[in-house]
């Protein structure tokens, strides 16, 4: 069996998996744990897809443009967990100390082409390391080193290569034969899902440049995660590939696969679970795949809000409002129908159900080592989202032929993308005003 098919069997197998049953959107938002995100603000070309839907009834026009909050994903040095171990050099052999801690001192003044000198130096000592001479967990201190390195690199050729040096050594003693010290050692659990977001960051590095490249790495990726989660071997495939995920919450759950509620190891977290899955949807999507798309963001949501979570922080909320706009827009690529319909608006206003409980949320104090960027960025996403989702609904309402109601989501939407620096956005939103006609004093807009 190949590689993509075993990845179709697991796609097919978790669109019988429902998060959770289907509600109507309200005010009252479960609580999880989901992907860190990068820290690169998304431009508004990010934030964008389009899409031709006619509005239904005499006359109908045809929506050109539909923004979408596409997942702002990177699986980067924070999510790799780099820096807890450049805390304290003594962890590390003296033969790589002295370069490891010039490089990052190189990368925190910014100079990245003396960080890069140091911190490749640093890596193929430690390449050339037995991994007894790195000490305990030998493979993340490893993998670590590669994904400062690809931070810094001067081409993301150069970051790719450290990085794919790093998932390799991690590999097979067969992959290894050149080296027989790795090759004799076997990677811990912990070491084995840090290799999943080495993957998943090489994904991310050949998203612009080879989309089947992403697709091989985050295939991977999702599959080696689900072993290690204790979900190796789904069951036999559906009979009909049609199998539907817009299914009601009546149906029989008694075969269904809800990775938000199972028990995972000690050593891995639901984010560990979540960013590949969430990841490889978000290739699909962007390669019109949704039937695979679909089911993976749902999975992806089901971990952002669990039911019985008790705890979500304003970053976990935002990204749970971006993955739900997105599967909005996801269901409104299927023929057009009132169902449909009502689909793509149910999960839009669950998002703006999210966004609008982080408004209401105290801002958090800032701590001796916190960032002020870092506490206001998690905010920022959902002010972007915000702009976004009701751009979507009033989109919606506009199908529906409910005037009124788009009139003032699209005034909505242009002011707040006003607000956040969107300038492409308020261009939509008063393309939109413009097409449907309005009444009252026109929104300051530029």
């Amino acid at each position: 069996m190949t590689a993509g098919t075993t990845m179709r069997q697991h796609i097919r197998w978790l669109i019988q998996a429902r998060p959770f049953p289907r509600r109507e959107p309200s005010l009252v938002v479960s609580r999880a744990v989901i992907v860190r995100r990068a820290s690169t603000r998304p431009s508004f070309s990010q934030l964008a897809a389009s899409l031709n839907a006619p509005v239904g009834g005499p006359g109908g026009v045809r929506l050109s443009t539909i923004f979408n909050a596409l997942l702002v994903l990177g699986v980067g040095a924070t999510a790799l967990g780099v820096y807890e171990f450049y805390s304290t050099f003594t962890l590390w052999p003296k033969e790589i100390r002295a370069d490891l801690r010039a490089g990052i001192k190189a990368r925190n003044q910014e100079n990245l082409a003396l960080s890069e000198r140091y911190l490749s130096r640093a890596y193929q000592t430690a390449l050339s390391l037995p991994p007894s001479a790195l000490g305990p967990d030998p493979y993340i201190k490893l993998s670590g080193i590669a994904a400062v390195l690809s931070e810094v690199a001067s081409s993301p050729r150069h970051a790719r290569e450290a990085l794919q040096v790093a998932w390799e050594r991690g590999a097979s003693s067969t992959s290894n034969s050149n080296d027989p010290a790795w090759a004799a050692y076997t990677l811990t659990d912990e070491e084995r899902l840090r290799r999943v977001a080495v993957a998943c960051k090489l994904g991310e590095l050949s998203e612009e440049w080879n989309q089947d490249e992403e697709e091989k790495w985050l295939q991977w990726a999702v599959e080696e995660v689900l072993k290690l989660a204790g979900l190796g071997a789904p069951p036999a495939a559906p009979k009909s590939d049609e199998t539907s995920i817009l299914h009601s919450a009546d149906d029989d759950t008694s075969k269904s696969i809800v990775l938000a509620e199972l028990e995972l190891p000690s050593w891995m977290r639901k984010v560990d679970l979540g960013a590949p899955l969430a990841a490889l949807g978000a290739l699909y999507a962007r390669k019109g795949q949704v039937e695979y798309a679909m089911p993976l963001y749902l999975q992806a949501i089901s971990l952002l809000l669990p039911p019985k979570a008790e705890t979500v922080s304003v970053e976990d909320r935002c990204e749970a409002a971006q993955l739900m706009n997105n599967l909005s827009e996801l269901i409104m690529r299927r023929p057009p129908s009132p169902e449909i319909r009502h689909q793509a608006e149910a999960w839009a206003r669950q998002a703006l159900g999210v966004i609008e409980h982080v408004e209401e949320m105290p801002s958090p104090r800032k701590g001796w080592f916190s960032s002020r960027d870092d506490q206001t960025e998690n905010r920022e996403v959902c002010n972007q989202v915000l702009g976004v989702v009701l751009f979507n609904l009033g989109m919606l309402r506009e199908m529906d032929l409910d005037k009124e109601a788009a009139r003032s989501l699209y005034e909505k939407s242009a002011a707040q993308c006003q607000k956040v620096g969107l300038r492409e956005g308020v261009m939509q939103a008063r393309v939109a005003l413009r097409r449907i006609g309005r009444s009252g004093d026109t929104p300051n807009v530029p």
